[in-house]
């Protein structure tokens, strides 16, 4: 869990303001949830390894009730839902901490933000189409490069791994979940997970063909030709057909059959942004039609994505796409000289009454020391206040980056900033 300073907090905001400015323009709305879930909320829905390991669990000394904080947005969406019955379709979005038990590394913390985004109601390949072209929208407008957008289905995996290469019951979650850790520990590392699960040499080399094909369009024409017969893998097969259909960019997608994403709920298309350059994920999700149905006792389709802010700054800043340089929101300081204090106190109150974000030094520390601090905050814009100037009633506008220092009059000071600057 980290502290953030104002240049990385601010620097945050901006990419949270990015990220809302795409959502809404798909048509979708916030919503907000607690970050404090009942247990029984999240139990069963991650896997073993989740609930067991990573999931921040505890009970209050006064209460016996069993209390977790929330591992994702999607199962307190799933909650939330099953609660308030909105209208459907539901296009939610939410960004948010959330709270894994996890070990600290770079780009890897026990508490961070995701932004998710959600379509409730569609069991349609559109509504699997608007989220892959909403993830295609946020990289390509941020100015990520390099990154591609992996594409399986939940339903090709059960087709193949369980009906065509006979594995069943909670062995197929594991396989699943070794599969996922491909990028982590390479393929060998994969090879020796799956033989500890006691699956024979031919089982595992089966799946070790199987999660190497990717590509376009192609891959699922070989795949059709060679398990075409099974009813799960042509669903899935035509549904991707259909989302490549509809997507904006298919060329940012690839089809990639050791995709598996190890979370439990998942039932049809996934999906993963992935930058090959820096090995890692910036973004995952799918389709979870079962997810809400535990919650209301009947089936609900849904589909979503989720974006991991961490990994996304921390990319965004190594491939100079983001920048630090922004300390402070403050767009203008008032510096006085001398006794002239409470004049230049009126000055900043008109010029936040007017819409600026205005510092004025509240210590009445001498010009220099006020100039010291303002250049330390980087504040581009001064208005220097003197007695002397204010007997003519003109005050000293300068502009720090450009240079520009020019005597006015006070009437004309909000007509100078209007130009300069864009509230």
């Amino acid at each position: 869990m980290r502290d953030f300073p104002p240049e990385l907090a601010i620097l945050r905001e901006k990419v949270f303001r990015k990220l809302e400015k795409v959502f809404q323009r798909f048509g979708f709305d916030p919503i907000d949830t607690p970050i404090v879930e009942y247990w029984e909320v999240l139990k069963g829905k991650y896997g073993g390894e989740a609930e067991e390991k990573l999931i921040w669990r505890f009970k209050l000394p006064y209460s016996e009730r069993e209390y977790a904080l929330r591992y994702d947005l999607t199962v307190p969406l799933a909650r939330y839902f099953a609660r308030f019955r909105p209208k459907l379709p539901f296009k939610r979005y939410y960004i948010g901490r959330v709270y894994r038990y996890d070990n600290p590394q770079k780009g890897r913390y026990r508490e961070f933000w995701q932004a998710d985004f959600d379509i409730i109601g569609c069991l349609t390949p559109e509504a699997d189409a608007e989220v892959l072209n909403i993830v295609d929208t946020v990289f390509s407008e941020l100015g990520f490069r390099g990154y591609v957008i992996r594409l399986n289905d939940r339903r090709l995996l059960k087709g193949i791994f369980e009906e065509e290469l006979g594995l069943s019951g909670s062995i197929v979650l594991e396989v699943y979940r070794v599969i996922d850790k491909l990028d982590k520990v390479g393929l060998e590392g994969v090879k020796e997970d799956l033989r500890k699960l006691g699956l024979s040499d031919a089982i595992v080399d089966r799946i070790i063909e199987l999660i190497g094909i990717k590509g376009g369009e192609e891959v699922l024409d070989n795949v059709e030709a060679k398990y075409g017969r099974n009813t799960d893998v042509n669903v899935a097969l035509g549904y991707i057909r259909d989302i490549l259909d509809l997507v904006y960019n298919p060329r940012n997608m690839v089809v990639d059959l050791s995709l598996v994403r190890g979370l439990d709920y998942y039932t049809g298309m996934i999906y993963e942004v992935w930058l090959k350059e820096f090995n890692r994920s910036l973004s995952g999700g799918g389709r979870y039609d079962d997810l809400i149905g535990i919650f209301m006792g009947k089936s609900v389709p849904a589909v979503g994505g989720s974006i991991g802010i961490e990994p996304l700054l921390d990319v965004g800043l190594e491939q100079g796409i983001f920048s630090l340089d922004t300390v402070t929101y403050t767009q203008v300081a008032v510096v006085y000289i001398g006794g002239v204090f409470k004049e230049a106190w009126r000055i900043s109150r008109i010029l936040r009454e007017l819409g600026y974000n205005v510092y004025i030094d509240l210590a009445r520390r001498d010009f220099k020391k006020q100039i010291k601090y303002i250049a330390e905050k980087n504040i581009r814009y001064l208005i220097i206040v003197g007695e002397r100037d204010l007997k003519e009633g003109k005050v000293t506008f300068q502009d720090r980056e450009t240079r520009e220092r020019i005597l006015i009059d006070l009437e004309k000071l909000s007509d100078i900033l209007k130009e300069r600057i864009m509230n």
